[in-house]
């Protein structure tokens, strides 16, 4: 599992607050720590103004995996009816998504593979594929089990198709602000081919607990 840092920047008031912070929600990115680039997903950046009288405080919350936890690669994308293409991906902890700088490259339709060359992927990252506006459609191979927080959230997604075999779990955020889909109750409503449940808070923290369990690999 990742690490987990939280930073916290104090800022002096003066009217209001008009600095920001370098990261947003949703960045995925490699950071140089002596010699070595990490991977971190910025879970949160929260703004707080009324810390006490005149200060403020911007708190980021990041997810960092260290060099031998993820690898980058390519997988490829249906980019119309007739062209693949090569799209850059990380795989960590068994998980998939694209960095933020590769945001362009996430354009067509994508089949989420269950390996990629010698390692194996069993879910979405959080904020896996964040803001891929040019992203069509997703199709989840058999034992690509987990989508996490935001995975999908403000792309392009106009459908997605679920395996048949091994139902996904998909956390209740992971399609939120996707225009193009059709307007469905998230716990309720079937709009989707293939087996899939949408589940939120300790309901998802327990089905992830057993899916590791099941189908990770150490």
């Amino acid at each position: 599992m990742p690490h987990t840092i939280t930073y916290t920047e104090e800022i002096e008031e003066h009217g209001y607050c008009q600095e920001r912070p370098a990261l947003r929600t949703g960045e995925k990115y490699l950071y140089n720590v002596d010699g070595e680039k990490r991977l971190r997903i910025v879970r949160s950046v929260h703004f707080d103004k009324y810390v006490w009288k005149d200060v403020a405080q911007w708190s980021t919350v990041i997810e960092e995996y260290l060099p031998d936890e993820y690898v980058l690669c390519e997988i490829l994308i249906k980019t119309n009816a007739y062209k693949l293409s090569r799209m850059p991906v990380f795989i960590a902890n068994g998980m998939i998504g694209v960095l933020t700088r590769d945001l362009d490259f996430a354009s067509g339709e994508l089949v989420i593979p269950s390996t990629v060359g010698n390692w194996y992927v069993r879910g979405v990252a959080p904020f896996g594929f964040y803001e891929c506006k040019d992203l069509t459609k997703v199709t989840f191979s058999p034992m690509v089990v987990i989508v996490y927080q935001y995975a999908f959230a403000r792309s392009g997604l106009k459908d997605v198709v679920f395996n048949e075999e091994v139902p996904v779990t998909v956390h209740v955020t992971a399609l939120d602000d996707c225009d193009n889909l059709p307007k469905f109750d998230k716990l309720f409503d079937r709009p989707f081919s293939g087996k899939y449940l949408i589940c939120g808070g300790d309901f998802f923290q327990k089905e992830e607990e057993q899916l590791r369990q099941w189908h990770f690999i150490s």
